[in-house]
């Protein structure tokens, strides 16, 4: 089993434990829907069940991936999920992969929970990868993920003006991106001002 800690956050393998909850946070009444992605429509009741199938039948194998393509992220003191991280292939042919990150729990934003999630998530996948970049794409009304590839020093390489509309008003496409070296240098930077405080 594969734990990433950080000081309010771990990531973590799943648990068969966390299928309840996950399901819980599938369900389309969540509030985090409304800001991750909700130009998307939610699951249906037959998709979350079927993705909840899907994961219990891989956990129920016992097979750890090399590298873990989805994680949860579990509060540092209870270990409960309110997240997860993941990553997929943008283009596998060109070796181009996007990170994900999703914070279910409302009580957790704000508080630094996303930073530190995608903090150990990045030096995960650039520890166990070759992965020359990582990005994520988000929206401008997200001003949450905006602030969290902003405050972790990833740079907006791109924006779509006007191309989302949610709810009735229109936002821009935003894409933010770490190159290998340039995460390497951020971390050397963080850590030698940790050092100095």
């Amino acid at each position: 089993m594969l734990t990433l800690e950080g000081t309010k956050v771990r990531l973590r393998d799943w648990h068969i434990a966390d299928l309840s909850a996950y399901r819980e946070w599938l369900r389309p009444h969540q509030e985090w829907h409304q800001w991750d992605g909700p130009y998307f429509p939610p699951l249906t009741t037959q998709e979350a069940d079927a993705a909840l199938a899907r994961l219990a039948e891989q956990l129920s194998t016992g097979e750890s991936p090399e590298v873990r393509r989805r994680m949860v992220i579990a509060d540092a003191l209870t270990d409960h999920l309110v997240g997860t991280v993941s990553w997929h292939w943008e283009s596998e042919e060109t070796e181009w992969p996007r990170a994900g990150i999703t914070v279910y729990d409302p009580s957790q934003r704000g508080r630094g929970v996303g930073s530190e999630a995608l903090t150990l998530w990045a030096d995960y996948l650039f520890a166990a990868t070759g992965f020359r970049r990582l990005d994520f794409s988000t929206w401008s009304g997200n001003l949450a993920m905006c602030n969290v590839g902003r405050k972790l020093g990833w740079t907006e390489e791109a924006r779509f003006r006007d191309a989302r509309v949610v709810r009735g008003a229109v936002y821009d496409s935003v894409v933010y991106g770490v190159t290998r070296a340039q995460w390497a240098e951020l971390r050397l930077h963080s850590s030698s001002q940790s050092a100095n405080y």
